[in-house]
């Protein structure tokens, strides 16, 4: 493995003389030999090319190839596999050019079936003992080693590969990771002050734990939650153990979690289940969260609810704001949103969280089979329940699924289809359920859905969404039920839900008109109830297109609740540009709404500072006219700074009626066997760097990151089950520092925590300046040093790049067999510590 430098530009002269380049261009030539030439005859090079003697002896087999771990990029029939460690032996005593060996873990990495290898090839690869090569498994393959390019090349017959699908990652690569604990954390504190005198001020603490041991892994979720009426109080959400159950391509929960809303709405329980995991199957054949959007007048508090459970809080900006951020939690149950404004003002909005069915590849089963106890924080009732479902591909054309769900007080069956036409992808399903309420009082009921999704031809309207929902006076889902059942429910509780549903339409499309023209989306949902004669309507109708200079929104909206029987229209017009034409150059935002009471124009300006862009600010002022309060300005500041170690952030707004001012921090850490590593970014699945005295390098994969003083960073966001690469970017480490390894591949299991270790050399790094008293020293000499290992090559003007752990020495260089043709120096350094971008330079006669 050549070890990686660098040198300063300044450092290479720009002077080349032709004879020298010709010089270059002809050795190039000449040792670009394949290194695993199949001939055993010597390679003879005719030395009267070259304008000076330079022994390439060594390259008579082709490029010299040193024994040991080569960390190199694998190809079968020029597929890239990834980038591995593979051991390289001599075949020969003698021979300068070391070959690969391969072992199981290599073969499986490469998608070789072993049933076609030869019995003795087999036999030796499994045993391990020596070193196997290609040859020795089948004469049908055949593997070619680049060392200027550090890849590894095998042909291999088609009959010879596995026959996966696309994407297909063998499980014996998976990583389940380290022994480790991790913690995240989100802060947010808001205050604000009105003119009156009133004031309110709330605190969030959000806490994400795990544990991972082996294949296991215990999560856990809760919120400390603070105002000045309800004081500190603290929500469990979630505690589970989890693992993966390979065989079955399925998961194992056992503790608080939700159901993955498949057949049946999801359903948070107590106890166990088993579920089909899409994860670990290929790219070509495979959860879930909506996004949220809403429009802040002022610097707001916006909350998420799920369940009775606030899973997220956040400080926004006036303006629209989009949270897409959040966790899955199965793949149902609606959000309820709240903004808070600065001014004390409070409105909410519900966003749908459900899924509807969708078609399997033909032969694909997905299940799952759940028992325990009915879960909710906002319910008090903890019946115990059972569910099973399943879906199951039959052809392109047909997917058919069902389920049942049974406990003390409910129970359900479900059935449907889905099908593939030419005019669209439909399903339909009907679900019968049985409710004991309150009193012993029973209902029955039954409801019927209808969902198509289709790309219109010609036109290539995007229809994303349009179902239709039918449900009869007597049913309710198990959420539905539980809740009327709860003590906490009384006449005023079905303003807050969809209980007593009767139709619920839904529609969302696209249209892209041209590329110059931009695009629209409409978006409609209507439900009635069985129970009230008004019905909740919402229109949506919005344009986009970006313009050379700017960008364009336009929205409008018509909606009518059940909760005032009013109808409310508003609009909002916006535009964004960017302030200069370099990539940190701010944006100007300025939008205006119009709405029944209120006109408002929303200016902003944001943008990112620093080397990493670690550096968010945000600055506005709003010009509001209310048509019973009369005009006011407001304006505020905000920003955010992603340390090495935590994201932290603060904001603060005023008017005349009010004053405002909050904080964020944000971060995590990880313990494990080696210590801590703190983080300002957490994800689900992740990966811990150490490279010993290498603080400072930045990791590629994510510019927001580097290495610690002590080499070590983790890194968010891992894709489970998947060929994840992380690189390490040497740039800013001094020259004394060498990453042998800046890159390295792993295929982690969902929620692994995986130790990746980058090789570093520690050492002193010079450039030396050799002169030969009598001739010009030729071009590409190898330097050696006491042991007689080459430590570096002679390159123009007689300049050598050498990186050695001695301070002082002996280096000789031999260029042929005459003593006039061997020479060498002593040398000795000056070992201060270099700064970046820096180099040691030092002269020397070679004599």
């Amino acid at each position: 493995m050549r070890k990686s430098c660098k040198v300063n530009d300044n450092i290479i002269s720009s002077k080349f003389g032709l004879a020298k380049i010709a010089k270059l261009v002809i050795f190039s030539f000449f040792v670009s030999s394949n290194a695993f030439s199949k001939s055993s005859d010597n390679i003879n090079f005719n030395k009267a090319f070259l304008r000076s003697a330079i022994d390439i002896s060594a390259y008579s087999h082709g490029n010299p190839v040193s024994e040991g771990n080569h960390f190199i990029h694998v190809y079968v029939n020029n597929d890239l596999k990834g980038r591995t460690n593979v051991m390289f032996k001599n075949s020969e005593a003698n021979s300068s050019v070391a070959q690969p060996c391969f072992n199981t873990k290599l073969i499986t990495m490469l998608g070789i079936d072993t049933k076609l290898m030869t019995p003795e090839g087999l036999a030796q690869l499994e045993s391990g003992v020596k070193c196997t090569r290609i040859g020795d498994l089948s004469h049908e393959l055949a593997a070619d080693y680049d060392v200027s390019t550090q890849q590894l090349k095998v042909q291999a017959p088609q009959s010879y590969l596995s026959r996966n699908a696309k994407g297909y990652i063998n499980p014996e690569l998976w990583d389940n990771g380290i022994p480790a604990a991790s913690l995240q954390y989100d802060y947010n504190a808001w205050h604000s002050e009105a003119s009156d005198n009133s004031s309110f001020s709330t605190q969030y603490l959000g806490l994400r734990g795990g544990v991972n041991w082996g294949a296991w892994r215990l999560r856990y979720r809760g919120a400390l939650n603070w105002d000045e009426s309800n004081s500190w109080r603290y929500n469990n959400s979630n505690i589970y153990l989890e693992r993966a159950i390979v065989p079955l391509r399925s998961k194992l929960v056992l503790g608080e979690s939700s159901t993955d809303g498949q057949v049946f709405d999801s359903i948070g329980f107590r106890g166990v289940m088993l579920v089909s995991d899409d994860r670990m199957k290929a790219n070509s054949q495979r959860g879930y969260a909506p996004i949220v959007n809403g429009i802040a007048n002022t610097n707001a508090l916006v909350r998420v609810s799920q369940r009775g459970t606030v899973i997220y809080e956040t400080s926004v900006p006036p303006g629209p704001f989009t949270i897409d951020d959040l966790y899955p939690t199965g793949t149902g149950g609606d959000l309820l949103v709240t903004i808070k404004e600065a001014d004390g003002s409070e409105r909410s909005f519900n966003v749908t969280y459900a899924s509807i069915s969708e078609l399997l590849r033909p032969g694909v089963t997905h299940y799952s089979v759940m028992g325990g106890s009915f879960h909710d924080n906002g319910i008090n009732e903890n019946p115990e329940i059972f569910l099973a479902t399943v879906r199951h591909g039959f052809n392109n054309l047909v997917t058919g699924y069902t389920g049942v769900l049974g406990g003390k007080y409910y129970q359900a069956v479900s059935g449907g289809v889905a099908l593939n036409t030419p005019i669209g992808a439909i399903s339909s399903d009907i679900t019968y359920a049985n409710t004991i309420l309150n009193d012993d009082l029973k209902s029955k009921g039954h409801s019927i859905r209808f969902s198509f999704s289709k790309i219109l031809p010609v036109v290539n309207t995007n229809i994303t969404l349009a179902s239709y929902r039918y449900s009869s006076s007597g049913f309710y889902n198990i959420n539905d039920a539980m809740l009327m059942r709860s003590n906490n429910w009384d006449d005023t509780g079905w303003q807050n839900t969809g209980i007593d549903r009767k139709n619920r339409f839904q529609f969302s499309a696209n249209q892209k008109i041209s590329d110059t023209l931009g695009s629209i989306s409409i978006n409609a949902s209507i439900q009635d109830y069985w129970n009230r004669d008004q019905r909740d309507t919402e229109y949506q109708l919005g344009y986009n297109n970006s313009f050379k200079w700017f960008n364009l929104s336009v929205n409008a909206s018509r909606t009518k609740d059940v909760i005032n029987n009013e109808w409310q229209n508003k609009i909002a017009l916006g535009i964004s540009l960017p302030l200069g034409k370099n990539s940190k150059a701010p944006y100007l935002n300025s939008t205006y709404i119009h709405e029944q009471g209120y006109q408002g124009l929303q200016n902003s300006i944001s943008g990112s500072a620093g080397i990493d862009q670690q550096y968010n600010y945000s600055s506005y002022i709003n010009f509001d006219k209310y048509s019973d309060t009369g005009t006011q300005t407001t304006g505020g500041i905000s920003g955010n700074w992603t340390s090495p170690w935590a994201r932290l952030g603060g904001n603060f707004s005023t008017s005349r009626n009010y004053q405002q001012y909050g904080m964020q921090l944000s971060g995590g850490v990880i313990a494990y066997s080696n210590g801590l590593v703190l983080t300002p970014i957490m994800g689900d699945t992740m990966a811990i760097i150490e490279a010993e005295h290498a603080g400072g390098a930045k990791i590629n994969n994510n510019s927001s990151l580097s290495l610690d003083n002590k080499g070590k960073a983790a890194v968010p966001y891992l894709t489970p089950y998947r060929l994840n690469t992380i690189e390490l970017n040497p740039k800013g480490l001094s020259n004394d520092i060498v990453l042998q390894e800046t890159s390295h591949n792993s295929v982690p299991t969902a929620g692994a925590i995986v130790l990746l270790k980058y090789k570093t050399d520690i050492g002193n790094s010079v450039l030396f300046n050799v002169r030969h008293p009598v001739q010009e020293l030729p071009f590409g000499t190898p330097l050696m040093d006491e042991n007689n290992e080459i430590v570096g090559y002679i390159s123009q003007g007689g300049r050598s790049f050498v990186h050695t752990k001695k301070e002082k020495g002996t280096l000789s260089l031999k260029w042929g067999t005459e003593d006039s043709q061997i020479c060498q120096f002593n040398y000795e350094l000056n070992i201060e510590p270099l700064e970046k971008n820096s180099l040691r330079q030092h002269d020397a006669i070679c004599q």
